[in-house]
C-alpha cells in the first residue's frame, strides 16, 4: 500500500527549507544546512544564518525585510551568497546587491546583510560607503 502512496505523492516536489526534526543538539556532521536530511535548521534562521554559505542577516536587515515584506527564501540566500563570492574574488568589502525583488547591502568579509530595500524604494537613494555594486540574477 505504501508504493501506491508513492506514486501518487511523489518526493521530488516542493518543500519547505524548514526541517523542524532538526535541532542544533543533533549536530551536523554529513549534512549542510541547506539539504542534508531535509532542510535549514529552525535554529538556523532564528539566528540569521542561511544560505549554502552561511549567509547572515542583521537584526536591521530582518526588520526591514519583515516591514516591506521582501521575501528571502533559500534560493535568493543562495543568490546573496554567490553574489558575496564574486564580489571577494574582486576585492570588495561593501556591496550593493540589486535585484528585481530587493536590493541589499552587505558586508562582504562578515558575510552579513546589513539592510534591504523593497523594488522601487531606491529610486534617488544615495548609497554611501559601498566600494562594489552586481546586479543579482533574475
Amino acid at each position: 500500500m505504501a508504493e501506491r502512496f508513492s506514486v501518487l505523492l511523489p518526493r521530488g516536489g516542493p518543500r519547505s527549507i524548514v526541517d523542524p526534526t532538526r535541532t542544533r543538539s543533533e549536530g551536523t556532521a554529513g549534512t549542510d544546512k541547506a539539504g542534508g536530511r531535509g532542510g535549514v535548521r529552525f535554529d538556523d534562521i532564528m539566528t540569521g544564518e542561511l544560505g549554502g554559505n552561511s549567509v547572515k542577516i542583521s537584526p536591521d536587515a530582518q526588520e526591514r525585510m519583515r516591514l516591506r515584506g521582501i521575501p528571502l527564501g533559500q534560493v535568493e540566500l543562495d543568490q546573496i551568497a554567490r553574489a558575496m563570492d564574486t564580489v571577494a574574488r574582486k576585492g570588495g568589502r561593501e556591496a550593493l546587491l540589486i535585484g528585481r525583488q530587493a536590493t541589499f547591502v552587505v558586508d562582504v568579509p562578515s558575510r552579513t546583510v546589513v539592510t534591504a530595500w523593497g523594488p522601487g524604494e531606491t529610486k534617488g537613494h544615495v548609497f554611501t560607503n559601498i566600494d562594489s555594486a552586481l546586479m543579482l540574477e533574475s
